[in-house]
C-alpha cells in the first residue's frame, strides 16, 4: 500500500514539475482568406446570436448587452466559458476576453479587404492557464491550432452558404 501511495505522489510531483516548466501563456495565430466582403465576415464573426453553425458549442447565452458590447457564456463539453467584448472597430478589428475555471485569455481578429472583394482574416488566441496542473492538461488535450482551424472552416461554410 505504501508503494502505491508513493507512486501516486511521484506521478503528481512529476506532473507538477512539468506544469511549472511549461510556458504559462500559449499564443496561436491563424490566417485565412474568405471569398466574401470584409463587412460580411466581420458581421458574421461579431454576431453572437447566430452561433449554431459552430459545432463545438452546445449552447450560447448572452448575459448582458451594453450597446455594441456583450457578455456571453458558451457551453462546450459541459464546461462554461465567459466572454466579454473588449474592443470593436467595425470591419477592421474585434477582440474579447475569456475566462473559465481552467484558463483566462483573449482573442482578437483583424479583417483586411483584399483584391476581388475577398477578406484576409487573421485571428489570435492567447491563453493563460490558472495553475501548473491545469497547464499540463491544457497542453496535452487542448489543441488550440485545431480549434482555430475548425472555427475558421465553420465560418467559411457559414459565409459561403449565406452567399448562395
Amino acid at each position: 500500500m505504501l508503494y502505491i501511495v508513493l507512486g501516486i505522489v511521484v506521478v503528481l510531483l512529476t506532473i507538477l514539475i512539468l506544469g511549472l516548466l511549461l510556458p504559462k501563456k500559449r499564443i496561436v495565430t491563424k490566417q485565412t482568406v474568405y471569398n466574401a466582403s470584409v463587412e460580411t465576415v466581420y458581421n458574421t464573426v461579431t454576431n453572437n446570436k447566430d452561433w449554431k453553425y459552430r459545432t463545438s458549442i452546445e449552447d450560447l447565452r448572452i448575459v448582458e448587452t451594453n450597446g455594441d458590447f456583450e457578455i456571453w457564456e458558451e457551453i462546450s463539453q459541459g464546461n462554461t466559458i465567459r466572454f466579454k467584448t473588449k474592443e470593436k472597430r467595425p470591419f477592421t478589428f474585434y477582440s474579447f476576453e475569456m475566462n473559465s475555471n481552467f484558463f483566462q485569455g483573449e482573442w482578437f481578429a483583424e479583417f483586411e479587404p483584399i483584391e476581388n472583394g475577398k477578406t484576409r482574416f487573421t485571428a489570435t488566441e492567447l491563453i493563460t492557464y490558472k495553475n501548473p496542473l491545469i497547464r499540463v492538461v491544457g497542453y496535452t488535450f487542448m489543441d488550440l491550432g485545431k480549434f482555430m482551424e475548425t472555427y475558421q472552416s465553420e465560418l467559411r461554410n457559414k459565409i459561403e452558404n449565406a452567399s448562395r
